[in-house]
């Protein structure tokens, strides 16, 4: 069974948002955004293209630092996609 997935740039950006905001827990992500992608195609993805991206390190420790996890508690996925969108887009 071939389990390679070819992402879109759509896909590739969503899942780089949802990284800044869930870090490695990709069964959230999975499940919150790419419920089609399976969990070793985004590990594979993570590793390949994110794990090294310094940019993307950055934001997630701001995230931690500013604690906007707990800011999103009540709030839609749509408003913290919104939100991690206009971060990534500053």
């Amino acid at each position: 069974m071939n389990n390679y997935h070819k992402w879109t740039k759509n896909e590739e950006d969503i899942f780089r948002e949802a990284i800044i905001l869930y870090q490695f827990n990709l069964e959230a992500i999975q499940s919150k955004f790419l419920p089609h992608i399976s969990l070793k195609s985004m590990k594979n993805k993570y590793y390949q293209r994110i794990h090294n991206n310094a940019d993307i390190k950055i934001q997630i420790k701001n995230l931690k630092q500013q604690n906007l996890q707990y800011q999103f508690e009540g709030r839609s996925e749509q408003e913290v996609y919104n939100y991690i969108r206009n971060l990534i887009n500053e």
